[in-house]
């Protein structure tokens, strides 16, 4: 019965996303991209012939940050091996689909056990490594049915999941055709052996890695050295409407400079945003070196640049937990400011969690609590300092699980490492 309803509910989602796809973009990159995928599941496999094949599947651009610690450091150890990356987003797909450590990258074909056959019999993977939420039902199961080490990294289970509700023995089914489980904290653990599941390890995110790694090599951008010069300067990352409704009033009271890099760059948005800020305001693309230097706001208008902003800034904003969930903090955590994001979505992401427990991070409800906490900081310089040295604490404290994960790997037996 449960397969049954899983394969429903994919039909389901297929035939809603097609009709989608008549009128919404993101709907139409995604049948376009499994139309591709299953062009190439149904050619030739020579690309697979006499190698080393392995294939890391990540949802969308979060998830892939959190698997790209250990595809490059894969790629460092098994520079030969052919690496195969798929996104199920487009999201994900359009930013790195150029993404030059991996040989190929391509959209997963929606999970059914005539696309699970073709794709693994096009990628032949000698290793298939699964990133946090993505548990497909047919391409677990044929994986496990050939044989093939599957491993799910920086994973984190609830107590509402599915994994322990009403259709929970078939998800923990689904689990059992993992090799390894790689957790991200104890209470993940103790869910899963409460209800038997025993093949898991506790090594942390992987992000962890991932942002330590970043800011000990990031590049200067003469765009943002412009637009800062001597200023001090604040960071609002990810951001949608409803976070700059927050933010607009401050940034109209305050001092220092901020540069905003919206979550999609939609220009009519960016456009009026600028016109409710009644600031001088410039964009990363498109605005003269003279409008950037003059300019109280800069608008980031083009991707890939937000993990280098943090560093040196005076506070930063995370957007996205006013909506559907809180965008990655720990690029900013890395470099130490105090860290402010909504009160709506963030408890499920462990890093969130722990960073207001130790007190680096804020939740706020209105314009009016964020004025009241940047005021505090204002007056106490000695509290800033404080944060930013817990915060890097914080940091080290968590990094390790790329290196415990690539131990496993390199040890796996009857796994051709040539």
């Amino acid at each position: 019965m449960g397969v049954w309803l899983y394969s429903f509910g994919l039909f389901l989602y297929k035939q809603t996303i097609k009709f989608a796809a008549l009128f919404h973009a993101k709907a139409k990159l995604m049948v376009e991209g499994w139309s591709r995928s299953l062009a190439h599941s149904s050619t030739t496999r020579v690309e697979a012939l006499g190698k080393i094949n392995v294939w890391f599947h990540v949802a969308s651009l979060g998830e892939f940050e959190q698997g790209r610690p250990i595809i490059e450091a894969y790629r460092a150890k098994y520079p030969t091996h052919r690496i195969v990356l798929s996104f199920f987003s487009p999201s994900g797909y359009e930013v790195r689909k150029n993404y030059d450590k991996v040989d190929e990258v391509v959209y997963l074909p929606l999970d059914s056990k005539k696309n699970a056959k073709a794709f693994l019999d096009w990628v032949q993977p000698d290793l298939a490594i699964f990133v946090k939420y993505e548990y497909w039902y047919f391409y677990l199961s044929e994986l496990k049915k050939r044989n093939i080490p599957t491993l799910l990294v920086s994973a984190i289970f609830r107590e509402n999941s599915v994994f322990f509700g009403i259709f929970g023995s078939f998800f923990r089914q689904i689990l059992n055709n993992f090799t390894r489980l790689y957790l991200q904290n104890k209470k993940s653990a103790d869910l899963l052996a409460a209800h038997g599941i025993s093949h898991f390890e506790v090594v942390g995110d992987t992000r962890f890695d991932r942002v330590l790694d970043l800011s000990q090599q990031i590049e200067h951008w003469e765009i943002k050295e412009l637009f800062v010069g001597k200023s001090e300067f604040a960071v609002a990352g990810s951001v949608w409407d409803v976070d700059m409704q927050v933010l607009i009033p401050i940034i109209q009271k305050n001092d220092f400079k901020w540069i905003i890099a919206p979550h999609e760059m939609h220009p009519e948005e960016m456009s009026r945003w600028a016109n409710e800020l009644g600031q001088s305001v410039a964009y990363s693309k498109g605005s003269t070196q003279s409008e950037i230097e003059k300019a109280k706001v800069l608008f980031v208008n083009e991707f890939g640049r937000l993990a280098s902003l943090y560093q040196s800034c005076k506070y930063a904003y995370i957007g996205g937990s006013f909506g559907a969930g809180l965008h990655n903090t720990l690029e900013a955590a890395v470099f130490g400011p105090p860290i402010f994001f909504g009160n709506k979505n963030y408890q499920k992401f462990q890093e969130a969690v722990d960073l207001i427990e130790k007190g680096i991070a804020f939740v706020i409800s209105s314009t009016e609590e964020m004025e009241i906490l940047v005021s505090d900081f204002e007056k106490n310089a000695d509290k800033r300092l404080a944060i930013e040295k817990a915060s890097t604490q914080f940091v080290k404290e968590n990094v390790g699980a790329t290196k415990k994960i690539m131990t496993f790997i390199n040890q796996l037996e009857g796994w051709k490492k040539a």
